[in-house]
């Protein structure tokens, strides 16, 4: 039998153990709030001793010695709350204690707190009015501060067994009988109130954890796509390229490849999956890898036939997944003069020309539908040729540029960046496509970037 008891008293013990045993940091965290909490309130405590000392010397003028208990209590008040003050905004300072010494003021404070009411039951001899002291002291200092059950259990008990005797020798059984439910409230709410505390902690801590996994995870992500979208910084015979590219946030949806075979440049691709994050960050590589299969694989073929089995493939080899893209696959011819491309549902290019120093949008063809990767969508993509001389541009761009809003709400727009490729035209490659994201930058301000952003101009030389 005594063993069974020791089985319940051990399984009592390891449940509060497990419902009410909080982690250091958690007590840390809860002693920094107490400090904080402490340099607010005792100040008011100060004032009252201050008031309390004050008040005696008016009253008792002449006869202090009387009244002498009482001046040393208020006086302490003074002394210990001005000690109370000191030490919290010492230990705020110090990043390195553990919570039982940061819990130090938190102590004290509750200890001459919890004098008051033994002062009025003893010295006092007012059983009544130390009742309704110690009643409001033990409600209202764990709604404060954060602190201990068996701190504020064990100091409650003391008290509440000084009470009792008072209370039973001066009023009657259901006084009393109230009084002890009265203190087992109190020691429901110590309770409650620590447990809140350390289950908001532990809950914080797991999301706190749960974004910084998320956070490495999009860190990897982005690496690893980087590093598959790494480009040779090729010099090419008869073209020059260059292009920016910003993700909205870490992984990007955007990707642009270029398809070379050493000096000779034969195409590029520039292409925008649906959706944001990691999820459209797998994506790009996955569908990276079909493109460039396709359009190594078909460098015979129509341009059309090639983009047509990007998409079967891409639908195919997806499987669920929900993304599709947009995009622009471009192909230059032998004879290095032509530029061919199909458009996939995107934003058509724009092309300058040196000779005429005009740019304008290419003219979308209408009968031109479809984007890669939707099932139950039909497509019609159509070829498009431009014949480039020296000096002749094409930029291509994804809708992150055009789309980009400032505070007013206001797009960047199709116009703005037109005009800023032809103001930059005459510069240098590199420092046309610096200018054109400053001239975005410039215009979105402080707003935060809403989609992927990729630039590429493609120069005849």
């Amino acid at each position: 039998m005594k063993a069974s008891n020791d089985n319940i008293i051990k399984k009592i013990l390891k449940w509060f153990e497990k419902k009410y045993k909080a982690p250091e940091e958690c007590k840390l965290q809860m002693a920094e709030r107490n400090l904080s909490t402490m340099i607010r309130v005792q100040p008011l405590l100060i004032a009252l001793g201050v008031y309390g000392v004050l008040s005696i010397l008016i009253k008792f003028r002449g006869d202090y010695l009387a009244a002498l208990p009482r001046f040393i209590y208020f006086s302490e008040y003074i002394i210990l709350g001005i000690t109370c003050i000191l030490l919290s905004i010492k230990l705020k300072k110090i990043n390195f204690a553990r919570s039982t010494v940061k819990m130090i003021p938190t102590y004290l404070l509750f200890a001459y707190l919890m004098g008051f009411p033994i002062f009025l039951l003893y010295y006092e001899k007012s059983t009544f009015n130390s009742m309704i002291v110690f009643a409001c002291i033990a409600v209202n200092f764990p709604v404060f501060f954060d602190i201990s059950p068996l701190i504020f259990g064990t100091t409650v008990t003391v008290l509440s067994l000084a009470l009792l005797s008072k209370i039973h020798n001066e009023y009657n059984m259901f006084i009393m009988m109230d009084s002890v439910i009265f203190v087992f409230i109190l020691y429901f709410h110590s309770l409650k109130r620590w447990g809140n505390e350390k289950d908001n902690f532990i809950h914080h801590r797991s999301e706190h954890e749960y974004k910084e996994n998320v956070e490495n995870e999009i860190k990897l992500a982005q690496v690893v796509q980087q590093s598959f979208f790494k480009h040779n910084e090729t010099i090419y015979d008869d073209w020059a390229i260059s292009y920016y590219n910003k993700p909205m946030a870490g992984v990007s949806g955007d990707f642009l490849d270029i398809y070379g075979n050493g000096t000779k440049l034969e195409g590029i691709g520039l292409f925008d999956v649906s959706g944001h994050g990691i999820a459209s960050g797998l994506v790009t590589m996955l569908v990276k890898n079909i493109i460039f299969q396709e359009f190594y694989n078909g460098k015979t073929d129509k341009l059309k036939s090639i983009v047509d089995r990007i998409n079967i493939r891409y639908i195919k080899e997806k499987g669920n997944i929900e993304n599709y893209l947009t995009g622009i696959l471009t192909r230059l011819s032998d004879d290095s003069n032509t530029v061919e491309f199909i458009n996939a549902g995107h934003s058509m290019p724009i092309f300058y020309s040196a000779q005429g120093d005009s740019a304008n949008y290419i003219e979308d063809d209408n009968t031109a539908f479809g984007a890669i990767g939707l099932p139950d969508i039909p497509t019609n993509f159509v070829s498009h040729k431009i014949e480039m001389q020296r000096g002749d541009e094409i930029i291509f761009f994804t809708d992150g540029v055009t789309d980009a809003t400032n505070s007013a709400g206001e797009d960047f727009g199709k116009d703005r960046l037109l005009k800023s490729i032809f103001r930059n035209a005459d510069r240098p490659l590199t420092t046309q496509v610096n200018c054109i994201v400053s001239d975005i930058l410039t215009f979105v301000g402080n707003e935060p970037q809403k989609d992927d952003i990729t630039i590429i101009i493609l120069k005849k030389k």
